[in-house]
């Protein structure tokens, strides 16, 4: 077994935060189409937007002050999904550049929507002394999958990189 991943840990109750958390802020793209949601690891096969986790929220690295006080870099990976039935060439290409628009405005860059500059000024907050840090793009929008009936899945895959800080209580 690679040592890498025997000795992975991962921040269980702040994976649980950070896919609401996600949901509801990939929910409040500007850029969404009107009457669509994002939905959580749900594709109808005809067709929509959902986002799915990773490999869940890893703990990269984690260092304990003299006092008790703990900081995690964690990591939780995931990807946004655009599902639809047989669509044309020009339908691919506006998928494609609709799923880089939108993990360019999650990386708190501007993008222009409806004539519009719109920019994600801060990431909202997260409980349990956790806050997101970043949220990168890992691979630009590509095809992830075409049935035999033509319908299509489009897809981003991204980071979401956060601390978790907490204290150890400590007895006597």
């Amino acid at each position: 077994m690679d040592e890498q991943k025997k000795d992975r840990r991962y921040d269980l109750d702040g994976e649980a935060l950070m896919t609401q958390v996600l949901c509801d802020l990939v929910n409040r793209y500007p850029g969404l189409p009107d009457g669509e949601k994002i939905t959580f690891a749900t594709l109808p096969t005809t067709g929509g937007l959902s986002l799915y986790p990773g490999t869940g929220a890893a703990i990269e690295s984690e260092r304990t002050s003299v006092t008790g006080r703990v900081r995690q870099t964690c990591q939780y990976p995931f990807f946004i999904g655009w599902r639809a039935a047989a669509p044309r060439e020009q339908q691919r290409v506006a998928m494609k550049e609709w799923l880089d628009q939108l993990g360019r405005w999650l990386e708190r860059q501007p993008v222009i929507i409806d004539g519009e500059t719109q920019q994600l000024e801060t990431y909202p907050p997260v409980a349990a002394g956790r806050q997101i840090t970043a949220i990168s793009r890992q691979i630009a929008g590509y095809l992830d999958e075409r049935d035999d009936h033509q319908v299509e899945t489009w897809a981003i895959s991204l980071i979401c990189k956060y601390e978790n800080i907490y204290q150890i209580i400590r007895r006597l």
